[in-house]
Formats: structure tokens, sequence, C-alpha cells
């Protein structure tokens, strides 16, 4: 298990590393144009979306491309097919639901909009990895790259 723990410690912490940058700047962005606690929560979650599926996103290409020594489509399709194999059940009820959810929340809880934020992030992260590990486990055991 241990072995494991070091495995998804090395895969997803350069990404949330990025996430974090990514939802409080999407967070902050959001707050400061429209000034809706709602819309702040969104523009969180979107922007951590975006930055840590991006960082994923090249991750996985990187190491497909490492795999395919022809120049062609397949690391990029591989990388799309394993991130939705992946992610896709997490995601679903995490970014129009439980994520934007945490996000309102915290800051409201704590009165500071980016210490609010940064929690409701690991927050909603507890949930989010349940499923996303174990959909990475079942992944690499079927899917052979």
């Amino acid at each position: 298990m241990r072995k494991r723990a070091i495995v998804w410690v090395k895969r997803y912490v350069p990404s949330e590393i990025f996430a974090i940058i990514g939802a409080l700047g999407g967070g902050i962005l959001t707050n400061a144009l429209f000034h809706n606690a709602v819309a702040t929560a969104y523009g969180a979650t979107w922007g951590e979306n975006i930055f840590y599926y991006g960082t994923m996103l090249i991750r996985e290409v990187h190491f497909q491309k490492g795999r395919h020594t022809i120049k062609s489509p397949v690391p990029y399709v591989k990388a799309i097919r394993n991130l939705v194999v992946e992610f896709g059940p997490s995601e679903y009820l995490d970014g129009f639901i439980i994520r934007p959810f945490t996000m309102y929340l915290f800051p409201k809880l704590l009165h500071n909009l980016s210490l609010g934020l940064v929690v409701g992030k690991f927050a909603a992260d507890i949930t989010f990895y349940i499923p996303t590990i174990f959909s990475f486990e079942m992944r690499s055991k079927f899917l052979r790259d």
C-alpha cells in the first residue's frame, strides 16, 4: 500500500500545485469582475480544472510520447483516453456540484476569499480522489499502454 501511495503522490501532487494557482487566480479574477459568490465559486473551479487537467495532459502526453517512437496521433489519443477513464467518474459530480459548493461555502464561513478557496479546494479533493484513485488503479490494471 505504501508503494501505491508514493505512486499517487508523484502522479497528483505536481498537478495539485498548479491547481491551487488556477483556483486562486480564477476565483479572485471572477470575484473582481462580478462580485458574486456563486460566480466566484465556479470561476475558481474552472480555473483549478484548467490548470490541473492542463498539467495532467502535458504529463500524460509526455509519458505516451516516450512509449511511441513514430510520429503519430497515438500518444495524444491514448493520453486523452487515459485521462477520461481516470477522471471521468470523479469529475462529473466534482466539477458541477461538490467543488463549486465547497468553494462557495468556505470563503463565506472563513470571511476570507483566498483562504476559503484553498480550504474549499482541499475539502472537495477528499471526495474527488477516492473514485479517481480507484479509476487510476483499474486503468493501470486493464488498459495496457
